[in-house]
């Protein structure tokens, strides 16, 4: 039987992947942790991976030189854009997960490209753009998961979310944030941080090289 590394491996790549608190990437149609011996007879691709998948830097020429990208390097202006994107991808996510009751998992990969693409408007080339980006994606992982705890019991509670946001045990929110880190939600927030380092910089064919 495969491990469940290996199966995790696996099922990344599969439409039917999903993620369940307290339980980890599920399969979506059994709502149940995936378990086979060596390959899923229900597996479909998920195309939209390769789809989606970062640019390689052929498909970019490039013929400016690093001195030229460097200097229409705009940090500000990317920061910016991404600001907006890791609040907008938290909004998002707390919406989601309170409208269908439980949290899907790869809107922590969509927010990972949100935020990376936001990035990238900086035109950036230095690691910093990365870094950033990457900081941003898991600020707004970790809003994301804030607003639906905090959607969930005004919902439960039929209170209102600002009377949540005023009353609510912060104490009690942050010990269910570590809860779901322990759960596996950490993994969806290092694909999240991961997509969003990558997609930060602007495509480039030339090595980067010197000193930053």
């Amino acid at each position: 039987m495969a491990t469940t590394e290996e199966i995790e491996k696996y099922c990344r790549n599969c439409v039917s992947r999903d993620f369940v608190n307290g339980k980890g990437l599920v399969c979506s149609r059994t709502k149940d942790l995936p378990v086979f011996e060596e390959e899923c007879e229900d597996f479909k691709k998920d195309e939209d991976l390769e789809r989606w998948a970062p640019p390689k830097p052929e498909d970019f020429p490039v013929s400016m030189t690093r001195e030229e990208m460097l200097a229409e390097e705009n940090l500000p202006k990317g920061i910016l854009y991404a600001v907006v994107a890791c609040l907008v991808g938290a909004a998002a996510w707390g919406l989601i997960s309170v409208s269908t009751g439980y949290q899907i998992g790869y809107m922590a990969i969509g927010i990972g490209f949100l935020v990376g693409f936001a990035m990238r408007q900086g035109k950036g080339i230095r690691p910093v753009f990365g870094i950033i980006g990457a900081a941003l994606a898991l600020i707004s992982c970790v809003l994301g998961d804030f607003f639906s705890i905090i959607g969930y019991i005004a919902k439960d509670y039929d209170m209102a979310y600002t009377d949540v946001l005023s009353g609510v045990d912060y104490a009690e929110i942050f010990s269910l944030l570590i809860e779901n880190l322990a759960s596996m939600t950490i993994l969806f927030y290092g694909f999240a941080v991961y997509e969003a380092y990558k997609f930060s910089f602007r495509p480039q064919n030339q090595p980067e090289g010197g000193k930053i």
